[in-house]
């Protein structure tokens, strides 16, 4: 054990956030440059169905339910009127602002909805307003729970496995100096739970060379309760850093919203190589994902049985996550009624 530094600033990991507070987190649903505006634009958080359009007249967003109040058609294929409504297709119902449902707003390229949002605003990442950092953005649908996908973010193990072949990362190396982190950035930790990871990491011969032969690493990465990640790669002064939002769409299928940012290989050359690079290891987390046990009880039961030597901070992730369940259609139909009331 005397590999592992802990360092708590808290490590209570309260038992009253509920899956119903995973509404009032801000959830990413889209990036600015892909989303045609001048139409609505429909997403799902589970199996919430919102559809968004953006006021133009106030330049503000509105999202709403993507179910009409009247006879249930979708709102979607509505047109977005001179006055900034949304009207239904089937006989011509117009929504405002006052039939919104949530709020929408752009965050360093993406969009956000949260009901009821814990925070001011979105969660960051590091570097991305940084003059001397190029970012670009994917995204792909993963095959897994949104679970899975937070555990991959955290898991030191598998790139050996994953991530081993030339076009990858990994290597049989193990990690060294790995250090884990717990942070409760609020009194109580009751809504701004984070883990860190930290770890020295021998990079493949390939990775090496792109990295201007320097073969070791320094590798930070960051949970942030319920769906953010992000990681640091360094070398010398250059950084890498991959911020990843995690969008569950169904209970086996989540959307990774992928922020990269990084201050060299910035030549329009070097740029494209940076995302093709990212796309790579996406597919081959991607594969694994189709690998992943449909969530159950079961599946719950016998997850981390066995505990690998160095896997402390995916205990801690675990804990975490037992606070989070997937946003089902009894949840919106109770976020549904909840607002009706007030």
């Amino acid at each position: 054990m005397n590999l592992f530094h802990f360092c708590f600033l808290s490590i209570l990991f309260p038992s009253s956030i509920t899956s119903f507070d995973f509404f009032n987190h801000w959830q990413c649903i889209g990036i600015l440059n892909k989303i045609d505006f001048s139409k609505p634009y429909k997403i799902n958080i589970g199996d919430l169905p919102l559809v968004i359009w953006k006021d133009k007249i106030n330049n503000q967003f509105i999202s709403t339910i993507n179910i009409c109040k009247h006879m249930g058609s979708t709102l979607d294929q509505g047109k977005i009127t001179d006055l900034g409504c949304l009207k239904c297709p089937y006989h011509g119902l117009e929504y405002d602002k006052k039939d919104g449902f949530g709020e929408v707003v752009e965050h360093e390229g993406k969009l956000f909805w949260a009901h009821d949002p814990f925070h001011k605003k979105p969660f960051s990442t590091p570097f991305f307003k940084n003059k001397a950092y190029e970012t670009s953005f994917l995204e792909i649908d993963m095959p897994g729970s949104l679970t899975d996908s937070a555990y991959n973010t955290l898991d030191l193990r598998h790139p050996e496995f994953v991530h081993g072949s030339i076009l990858g990362f990994g290597n049989n190396e193990a990690a060294k100096n790995i250090k884990h982190f717990v942070f409760n950035k609020n009194k109580g930790g009751k809504k701004d739970q984070r883990l860190g990871l930290s770890f020295d990491y021998t990079s493949n011969a390939a990775i090496t060379a792109l990295n201007k032969n320097v073969k070791e690493t320094n590798n930070f990465h960051m949970y942030l309760y319920p769906s953010f990640s992000w990681s640091k790669v360094s070398f010398d002064k250059n950084n890498l850093i991959i911020g990843v939002n995690l969008l569950p769409l169904e209970n086996k299928k989540t959307r990774w919203y992928v922020t990269i940012a990084h201050n060299y290989y910035q030549s329009p050359f070097g740029k494209k190589l940076m995302e093709t690079l990212a796309s790579i290891i996406l597919k081959q987390d991607f594969e694994q994902m189709t690998k992943q046990a449909d969530e159950s009880e079961l599946k719950k039961i016998m997850l981390f049985e066995h505990v690998f030597k160095d896997e402390e901070v995916i205990i801690k992730l675990k804990e975490m996550m037992e606070n989070y369940d997937y946003p089902s259609m009894d949840k919106c139909i109770q976020l549904y009624k909840k607002q009706k009331k007030e």
